[in-house]
């Protein structure tokens, strides 16, 4: 019952992280599915649920990453501009946290873009797309990291 309530309090955090971008949302709800099994063993869902829910995991990262390219592309970025994008994402989160994960992405796509002799407003638009390309990507993931915590509690019942 311990082991169920500390799994659910993970998957409840997670689903909060998929909307606070400071927090790895699905990542935690995965750690305490995989808590539950540790803990519970055979009473808990198999190890191939784990291996489903790393999957689920690890897509939601792809979608980050995806949907932020995807977005300056739709917004007129270049190849430079969304890779920039891309790369400002992740040096963002590396060394400032929750500012540099939500304004990397838009000054690696302007900078970017710039470089490319693009104008400040066809760079600032591709800078604007990796905005759009977030929310998207949120969306997906707080259904994913939803639809992994009701699937969890299925493969418990079941």
């Amino acid at each position: 019952m311990l082991a169920t309530i500390i799994a659910s309090l993970f998957i409840g955090l997670g689903i909060l992280g998929t909307l606070l971008p400071i927090l790895p949302g699905t990542v935690i709800a995965f750690v305490g599915i995989t808590l539950h099994k540790v803990f519970l063993g055979d009473a808990s869902v198999s190890w191939g649920f784990v291996v489903f829910a790393l999957c689920i995991t690890l897509l939601t990262l792809w979608i980050d990453v995806w949907c932020t390219w995807w977005g300056a592309r739709r917004f007129g970025a270049t190849w430079m501009g969304a890779a920039g994008a891309v790369m400002g994402a992740i040096i963002g989160l590396i060394f400032f946290s929750l500012p540099g994960l939500i304004i990397g992405p838009v000054l690696g796509a302007v900078s970017f873009e710039l470089f490319a002799n693009r104008t400040g407003a066809e760079a600032t638009r591709a800078g604007f797309g990796t905005i759009v390309g977030s929310v998207v990507a949120m969306v997906l993931k707080l259904g994913l990291t939803v639809g992994l915590g009701a699937a969890f509690y299925l493969a418990l019942m079941g």
